[in-house]
């Protein structure tokens, strides 16, 4: 597994603002049935620490503080519960926050455990959040504890999960919900109203939705013993030799839920996004992690999410202008272009490898299209499209 930079991709490299990652171990307890991580790391179930996790972050994060770069916020983590029981004796997530207090790198924590509540990891984010260092962010499929025992056997329940959320949020610590990964008829049960309300009354600020994807060969099927029929499509771009294709319930199945919740959610001033997903016209931030959150200067790369807002603006750009643009994002304050030279390489190298696929991706109308459906490729020019009910 490459440590701090996340792979290229046609799906994360065009999408995704924060590809600083920290996997402070190799595997999680949680037991989710749907669990994206094995896809990544293989179906390995043996938690050991990764020290060298810790020690590329501490290089990184030094190296960024003592050149007064603007630090590109961390996610803590992607693949594993950075918080799993194993925390308790190792304490390697606890070292990461302590290295990020230390040289003032924000830190985005992504969790379904509670043990972060406990002491010392409660007091360290206390000081990260009191600093303006550290967005929370808890993943929930469902606040339906029957449902939740059948998709996360293992992880805390959704009530304690709302429990640590709302402790957080009465401490002045932007929280944000990850309804991941959503389902269609059940990621709103018992209803839109009272899971918004729920969601306002702890004090939420942001929400983030990522539609279940699996196995193209068991979707279906486990969607049906859910008790639900909902159609699917394709998520991969292309098979890869020794890699299972993915399907995900398909945007038809999907878009009018999102549509209510981001309309419910935001009469009580919360935010919405998606998560690789590329639908820009419904999000109500200026980046779909809730890096926005972070009151002090942080560093984001350009996505399509910008392209998109360009090409509403402009009625096209030319292919051969791609490039062009990347220099005006440039100049704007995005980290891309000749802004990347001062970053350390270990970061700088895979972050322009990023930064060309997003280029790549956007001139080629079989990979936009898949990827977004609010870009199209015609004439030689990416179009801005409207999302179809």
């Amino acid at each position: 597994m490459p440590e701090l930079v996340i792979n290229v991709s046609n799906i994360i490299s065009p999408l995704c603002y924060s590809l600083i990652r920290l996997e402070p171990y190799t595997a999680c307890v949680h037991g989710c049935v749907y669990c994206y991580a094995r896809w990544y790391r293989g179906n390995t179930s043996i938690v050991i620490p990764r020290p060298r996790a810790i020690q590329e972050f501490h290089t990184y994060a030094r190296k960024i503080y003592r050149k007064g770069l603007p630090p590109i916020p961390a996610r803590l983590s992607t693949l594993v519960d950075p918080f799993i029981p194993h925390e308790e004796l190792y304490r390697k997530s606890l070292t990461l926050l302590r290295i990020a207090l230390d040289y003032e790198h924000p830190i985005i924590i992504n969790t379904k455990a509670t043990l972060v509540l406990k002491k010392p990891w409660i007091d360290i984010t206390e000081k990260l959040a009191d600093r303006d260092l550290l967005l929370l962010q808890v993943s929930i499929s469902t606040i339906d504890p029957h449902t939740a025992r059948i998709l996360e056997p293992y992880a805390p329940s959704p009530h304690h999960r709302l429990s640590m959320l709302r402790e957080f949020s009465s401490r002045g610590i932007s929280t944000a919900i990850r309804l991941s990964p959503y389902i269609p008829k059940l990621s709103l049960h018992p209803s839109l109203d009272e899971v918004v309300e729920t969601l306002s009354e702890i004090g939420i600020k942001h929400v983030i939705v990522e539609v279940l994807r699996l196995e193209s060969h068991t979707i279906e099927d486990f969607l049906r013993r859910l008790g639900l029929e909902l159609e699917v499509e394709s998520y991969s771009l292309h098979r890869v030799e020794n890699r299972i294709p993915l399907s995900r319930v398909s945007l038809r199945a999907r878009l009018a839920e999102y549509i209510a919740l981001a309309k419910a959610l935001a009469k009580h001033g919360i935010t919405f996004a998606t998560c690789k997903e590329g639908l820009f016209a419904l999000h109500t931030a200026k980046d779909c992690c809730g890096m926005y959150l972070f009151r002090r200067a942080i560093a984001y790369r350009p996505t399509l999410a910008e392209f998109y807002r360009i090409t509403r603006e402009r009625g096209g750009i030319p292919l051969d202008r791609l490039e062009h643009v990347i220099g005006e994002l440039e100049k704007l304050g995005y980290l891309c272009g000749s802004r990347l030279r001062p970053y350390p390489k270990r970061v700088a190298k895979p972050l322009k490898y990023h930064e060309r696929k997003l280029l790549r991706v956007a001139q080629k109308r079989e990979l936009v299209t898949h990827i977004t459906p609010l870009l199209d490729v015609v004439d030689g020019k990416l179009i801005a499209k409207d999302i179809q009910l």
